[in-house]
């Protein structure tokens, strides 16, 4: 199980990573909106995500006689989760703090832009103390990297979820499949 999870691991962290970068040079190439640019980067989080899928199937398949539990499933996928979220917490953490250190300024300028059009100046003036205090947080490495596990683990673990239910398969189903 360990070389399993090690594998697909790796596997979803270099997908992260690959994602990450693409992802990058889209943006700094097309010069899309900041809606667009935080769809792609969810979707630079999840594409990756396919490896639980795969991982737990190989086990289950290859190694586990065609047969996984639910739980049995969820744990590998769960432990797969951990490769790429250390390693898309290091890559984003690095981007923010050393190539890009103005990224979450430029976010907060754009949504400092909309709040300022719906939001009354006593709700703005509100509303701008807490985004200071957010983007003075976020720019702090170890507040954004464990941030960014978290936001990782929560998504991973949707992504385990998913995958467990549809790749878990009873022994008595192998069983009975097999003699019929």
């Amino acid at each position: 199980m360990k070389k399993v999870i090690l594998r697909y691991g790796l596997y979803a962290g270099l997908g992260e990573f690959i994602f990450f970068v693409l992802v990058w040079l889209i943006i700094d190439i097309t010069h899309i909106s900041h809606k667009v640019q935080g769809m792609l980067g969810y979707v630079a989080i999840l594409c990756p995500m396919v490896f639980v899928y795969l991982g737990i199937r190989y086990y289950r398949d290859r190694i586990n006689n065609g047969s996984i539990s639910f739980l049995q499933a969820l744990k590998i996928g769960m432990l797969i989760i951990i490769i790429p979220a250390v390693s898309y917490s290091i890559i984003e953490t690095v981007y923010v703090i050393y190539i890009d250190p103005h990224f979450y300024e430029n976010i907060a300028k754009y949504d400092l832009e909309q709040y300022r059009k719906v939001l009354s100046p006593a709700q703005f003036a509100t509303k701008l103390k807490e985004v200071n205090l957010q983007i003075k947080n976020l720019n702090n490495p170890l507040f954004n990297f464990i941030g960014m596990i978290l936001t990782m683990a929560a998504l991973g673990t949707i992504a385990a979820v998913i995958s467990a239910l549809l790749v878990f398969r009873r022994a008595d189903r192998v069983y009975n499949a097999q003699n019929a």
